[in-house]
């Protein structure tokens, strides 16, 4: 790999590009059935939305489309898919439908700026760098035994070994392998041995999960940690009592109500001083002498003053106990959990060092972010990820800028074009890195196709399977064949860009919904999942027209991380109707000599989100003529 130097400057250059990219084409979202949430102020007026796009939240200001009228509002928080979004006037109790755009560059500028304080810093931030992108056998001298649950498979235990003795640990991942799980427990192992700890992913979920995993393997193991030097740092997206003490903002303002009350009584003692002295002041200029119970009194709290430190040191506790430094408290956490947006933006982690980092979904995460945190960590870094799932994404067209941002960190330490360049760098290299080579979630039908397709075979099934509520030939997963249905491909018409609408597609999947509704399964159990932001739209109307609620649908990227017991995954594509005529062509998704290794990542993501089923709806006509021989022609095939 070039030297940090260069490598830095490429970070700036890519940052910049993604920057003025953003600014030309900004973000747009629909959101539907808005509530106006009581408010006493008649300046503005607050409505509620369920949304699906947390970034929402870093936009300093947004356009607002209704009917043809526009409005600038302001986002005033994200919290569980709902964003509170400030209207300048009343527009009623709900909006049916609202069209937004903004500019989302807040995170990339805070980057940016954060990367070039990196090419400023010293030698050691860049051998912090190198020991990231460049890692090698590293120990960390250690005489602690390493303790867990008892329940770890050997490639686990494997992993909590070897992060606790190296600088620098890659943990390949795939679905339902115990990332979470095991990742609990190499932080409880750091803690134990009084380390220092920050903890990130990129979504608040998966802050969450991973935390709730560590907070879990702090108490199986019997952990000593102080009180509140466990904080989560950020919003929250779990609905979990278990969070909230330790959120860093309630921490805080529970720091600021105990301060109050110690704070009451000198503010008391400064009162009653105040109010004596001006009785005192009356009776001078009346000709009096003070009272005997005033002098008294006057020279009892003269002395506590004075006991105090004096009138200015107790105006300064006074002072210091009315109101908290965040800098300050967040030194004193010895684990924090927070995203990786959180890290490049707050300035409370400005020179603030961790004994270790640990990365969850680090192959999601861009290179620019993963620079920041490893230029936070002294001792240990865990880079945790399965690079068999989705890479990061960016916007720009400019070529090297766009390659640099949509390149994962595994890829680029091991400089692997393919899943058997990964695995021959894996195996190469042991001492700092680990595959998790056994699954527990799926079922194993399901698992053995994509451990076939998506890794060489090597991984296992260690989990008993579950009995499904509409099983076809005892297999987890089934085709739907919509060729025999003569589907077609149209565009929306007067819209931008590539908008397909596949309506015997739409149509397939709303007889499915109704399908598992009359066998009893709840919509909260499924996901739908598509390979276009624009159809995901349309299926939401088509489905909410329908009764069909409740049922989430989404783009592949949405699904990462998550898991439903049903999925649906329709591909959408069809011979697209031109002149009387079928034009049958590939497209970007799913298309590997358009996509690269991008395209089997967003099969892998789609393929592994289901906890008992998975169904796919295909045009298997359309798939031979385009894809017979690529990836997705083979993997269909395969299940065929």
């Amino acid at each position: 790999m070039k030297n940090i130097k260069k490598f830095i400057r490429e970070a700036i250059f890519a940052l910049e590009a993604e920057i003025e990219t953003v600014r030309e084409k900004p973000s747009t979202e629909i959101l539907f059935n808005g509530k106006q949430l009581k408010s006493r102020s008649v300046e503005y007026y607050d409505y509620s939305f369920e949304c699906h796009q947390p970034a929402i939240r870093f936009a300093e200001e947004i356009k607002a489309t209704m009917d043809e009228k526009s409005l600038t509002i302001h986002p005033v928080s994200f919290e569980d898919k709902t964003a509170v979004l400030r209207f300048p006037d009343n527009v009623g109790d709900e909006i049916s439908q609202v069209h937004l755009e903004w500019e989302n560059d807040f995170v990339l500028k805070r980057t940016l700026s954060e990367i070039m304080k990196l090419s400023d810093e010293d030698a050691d931030v860049e051998q912090r760098l190198k020991r990231l992108f460049l890692p090698k056998s590293e120990s960390v001298p250690s005489d602690q035994p390493v303790v867990q649950d008892g329940n770890r498979n050997a490639a686990q235990l494997d992993a909590i070994e070897k992060a606790m003795q190296r600088r620098t640990l890659f943990i390949w991942g795939p679905p339902g392998t115990g990332k979470t799980d095991t990742l609990g427990y190499i932080i409880a192992n750091y803690l134990k041995q009084g380390k220092s700890v920050l903890f990130a992913s990129n979504t608040n979920r998966a802050v969450d999960v991973g935390l709730l995993s560590a907070l879990n393997a702090v108490r199986e193991l019997s952990v000593q940690v102080q009180p509140g030097k466990i904080s989560r740092f950020g919003e929250t997206a779990l609905d979990s009592d278990e969070l909230e003490p330790y959120q860093f903002d309630i921490q805080n303002e529970k720091i600021v109500e105990e301060r109050k009350q110690e704070a009451g009584e000198w503010i008391e003692l400064m009162r009653k001083r105040e109010k004596l002295l001006r009785s005192v002041e009356k009776r001078f200029k009346k000709g009096k002498k003070p009272t005997s119970n005033q002098e008294l009194e006057l020279k009892l709290i003269e002395q506590k003053i004075k006991d105090s430190g004096g009138i200015e040191k107790l105006e300064e506790r006074i002072q210091e106990l009315s109101s908290i430094k965040e800098r300050r408290e967040l030194r004193k956490k010895q684990l924090v959990a927070t995203t990786l947006a959180k890290v490049c933006t707050s300035d409370l982690f400005h020179d603030l060092d961790f004994d270790a980092v640990v990365v969850d979904e680090s192959s999601m995460a861009n290179l620019p972010y993963l620079m920041v945190l490893a230029s936070h960590v002294k001792w240990h870094m865990v880079v945790v990820g399965d690079p068999m799932q989705l890479p990061p994404i960016a916007l720009t067209a400019e070529k090297e800028a766009r390659e640099f941002l949509e390149r994962d960190i595994f890829t680029t330490v091991s400089g692997a074009e393919n899943s058997e360049q990964l695995f021959s760098w894996h195996d190469k290299n042991p001492e700092f890195t680990s595959f998790f080579d056994t699954q527990y979630r799926l079922e194993s039908s399901l698992a053995d196709v994509i451990s076939t397709v998506f890794y060489e075979g090597r991984l296992k099934t260690g989990k008993v399977k579950q009995a499904s509520l509409n099983q076809l030939n005892d297999r987890a997963f089934h085709l739907v064949d919509t060729s025999k249905y003569g589907p077609f491909l149209e565009q929306k018409k007067g819209e931008r860009g590539f908008k397909p609408i596949n309506m015997v597609h739409q149509e397939v999947v709303e007889r499915l919904m109704k399908n598992m509704e009359g066998r009893g399964i709840f919509m909260e159990q499924v996901g739908i999942i598509v390979p276009f932001r624009s159809v995901v739209y349309d299926l939401r109307n088509r489905l909410y027209n329908a009764g069909i609620r409740n049922v989430e649908v989404g783009t592949i990227h949405t699904f990462q991380g998550r898991e439903k017991d049903y999925i649906i995954f329709d591909t959408v594509m069809s011979g697209e109707q031109q002149h009387g005529r079928q034009r049958h062509y590939s497209v970007r998704p799913l298309d590997e000599q358009k996509n690269g290794l991008s395209v089997p990542r967003l099969l892998n993501v789609a393929f592994s989100r289901s906890r008992r089923e998975l169904v796919v709806i295909a045009d298997m006509n359309h798939i031979q003529k385009v894809y017979g021989n690529k990836f997705l022609g083979r993997l269909l095939n395969r299940m065929r």
